[in-house]
């Protein structure tokens, strides 16, 4: 008898897992108020050289692989403004011979962000501040170096900026 029982009772354990699983759905269970996206030219106030156009490229490019909206080049729902407004670097370690030298920075790079739904012509939200960091080695050269890694800031800023205008605010 005791054998039906424990029997039974994990039976109805198993169905009550399987059925309480049944309306799972992967994601966060927002959505978001558009379903398609224009990404105005990056204007940059910063002091990044050309890191406006690296930006438009890299925001696009995050985007499409997010696969959650559609970008469009006109007549879109909602629509991106980006500002870059900042590229710093702080030093980070100096060489142990002269700690005047920089041997690593971080860079960062900071973007201000509108997001503005065409349709009901109001903001989602306005200027707000979005930023990447990235550490930099000077093994060859700090302009080189920079040169190298303002592609991978970019990138992360544009990672950035996609978080936080998919997300559910």
């Amino acid at each position: 008898m005791s054998k039906i029982s424990s029997l039974a009772c994990l039976t109805l354990a198993l169905g009550l897992l399987l059925v309480g699983c049944a309306h799972y759905q992967p994601g966060n269970g927002s959505t978001l108020g558009f379903k398609s996206i224009e990404i105005e030219a990056v204007k940059n106030q910063s002091m990044a050289p050309q890191a406006n156009q690296v930006l438009n490229h890299d925001l696009r490019e995050t985007f499409i692989q997010s696969g959650k909206v559609s970008v469009e080049s006109t007549n879109a729902h909602a629509l991106l403004k980006v500002v870059l407004t900042d590229f710093d670097r702080e030093t980070i370690t100096t060489n142990s011979r002269d700690t005047g030298l920089a041997r690593k920075y971080t860079l960062s790079l900071s973007a201000d962000c509108t997001l503005i739904d065409q349709i009901e012509n109001v903001a989602f939200f306005e200027n707000r501040t979005v930023s990447a960091k990235l550490d930099v080695y000077l093994d060859s050269g700090q302009t080189r170096s920079e040169t190298i890694a303002l592609p991978l800031l970019s990138k992360k800023l544009a990672e950035s900026i996609e978080q936080e205008v998919l997300q559910a605010w």
